[in-house]
């Protein structure tokens, strides 16, 4: 199937270059010219996408390609709307094991998306021309333009020229150095955008900036440029009827939208509730969900929900089919730093300083379950400080291109948890799974 789908990717050198910020502005400034305009992020970040979320007012979708393949990631391109704007990760080569393997680079080639770069001004002088020069020549790519970053009105035109008159490559514009506008960090990343009140000020204030210094209609004519995708239809087949139940709220934030869809679009009726402020789950659930997100920072709030989590312990008990991932891993155990959790599972965490086992892996089960048969592997990844007691051994994780592997994950015939993210259009049996699980469940016994 071949579609026309206006599409720019936006990279930099690095992490910290400022892609987000650039590309929640661009997304807001597109938006106000009326334009339809949907947002994706390359790689596995999830607080990025709420970002772009906050501009749009409507869901970012991530595009991956250590956790998919080329045709999955071409038909989540192809549900655009209009223009297509790509986030990319890290620098725009930076893939697995020091490879661009799954890179920014990678998906802007396979997908033939052009790109513009994002390219931080501050201390540099003729050494730009170097530093792009080398990004132009280092292999076979769509940059197709520059965006000077941190940089004065009245040294943007120097810039341009010195750029443009030695170098195969255009400047669409730059972006001065907006200090009130800076996105905060901590453990996991950026601070999560519904953290931030003055969030929707920010954005405006970039997206005003960015209609008196880029060159909008050059960044929309290199979109249109793009040609057609070429893909074949991923079919999503419905399955049955069932409720599922999924924690969201700033203690669990860490959602792949496109997880949701393919439950959706199997049957389920997602049904979203809060441990942090419901007094109970919603009634008449047949699964659910603890996704990841920052439990350790609330952990008063959720350990004194009591009656929460006691119908939580009370469909437990009855073996409702269960996804916990992360911080819901976290939540469900017997405690975090020593503050009592729902103790549905054996093991306390504990925060520690530094990322432990973190990134692409693929896992393996050691046993039947209900999401997975004994020696079956799938890609998944993982990012956390917190540690857990509790020696699970139910899979192996595998860092890809390396020896390095480790055990983990509580798997039972209704239950999986532990610190990897899954992806369901990395193989749609485990959503699968999960959704036959859900129906079957004898919710009447509770």
């Amino acid at each position: 199937m071949n579609k026309k789908i206006s599409r720019i990717l936006i990279s930099a050198f690095s992490s910290g270059s400022g892609k987000t910020t650039f590309t929640m502005g661009l997304l807001r400034f597109l938006q106000k010219k009326g334009i339809k305009v949907s947002s994706y992020k390359c790689g596995p970040d999830y607080i990025d996408t709420m970002f772009h979320a906050k501009a749009l007012g409507i869901p970012s979708r991530n595009i991956d390609l250590f956790l998919s393949n080329d045709n999955t990631i071409k038909n989540i391109l192809a549900d655009a709307e209009n223009l297509a704007v790509i986030e990319g990760v890290m620098g725009f080569y930076d893939g697995i094991a020091f490879t661009d393997a799954a890179s920014a680079s990678h998906i802007s080639s396979i997908t033939d998306t052009p790109c513009i770069l994002i390219v931080d001004v501050k201390g540099k002088s003729a050494t730009l021309k170097a530093l792009i020069t080398g990004m132009l020549h280092y292999r076979k790519n769509n940059i197709k333009g520059i965006i000077l970053n941190r940089i004065s009105k009245a040294s943007y035109p120097v810039y341009k020229n010195m750029i443009e008159s030695e170098l195969p490559v255009k400047v669409f514009g730059y972006m001065p150095e907006l200090k009130d506008c800076t996105l905060k960090s901590r453990h996991l990343g950026l601070i999560t955008a519904e953290e931030m009140a003055d969030i929707n000020n920010i954005i405006d204030r970039v997206a005003e900036e960015l209609e008196k210094s880029i060159d909008l209609e050059c960044i929309i004519d290199t979109a249109e440029k793009a040609p057609d995708l070429e893909y074949d239809t991923q079919e999503i087949n419905l399955i049955g009827r069932c409720r599922i139940g999924i924690a969201y709220d700033k203690a669990f934030c860490f959602h792949y939208i496109d997880n949701i869809k393919v439950l959706e679009k199997m049957g389920a009726e997602i049904v979203y509730f809060s441990p942090l402020e419901d007094k109970a789950l919603p009634e008449n659930l047949d699964g659910l969900i603890f996704y990841g997100g920052y439990p350790e920072l609330y952990l008063e709030k959720l350990s004194s929900n009591k009656s929460f989590i006691e119908s939580l312990r009370k469909v437990y008990n009855n073996k409702i089919p269960l996804i916990a991932e992360c911080g819901g891993f976290m939540y469900i155990s017997q405690s975090i730093d020593n503050v009592e959790m729902a103790s549905l599972i054996k093991g306390s965490c504990t925060m520690t300083n530094k990322l432990q086992n973190f990134g692409y892996v693929e896992i393996t089960a050691h046993k039947d379950s209900m999401l997975f048969k004994k020696g079956e592997s799938f890609p998944a990844h993982e990012f956390h400080y917190s540690i857990i007691d509790e020696p699970y051994s139910d899979c192996i994780m595998r860092k890809p291109k390396s020896l390095k592997s480790w055990q983990g994950v509580y798997l039972s015939d209704h239950v999986y948890a532990g610190y990897p993210h899954l992806y369901f259009l990395s193989n749609l049996k485990l959503a699968e799974r999960f959704i036959i699980k859900a129906i079957h469940y004898n919710r009447e016994i509770e």
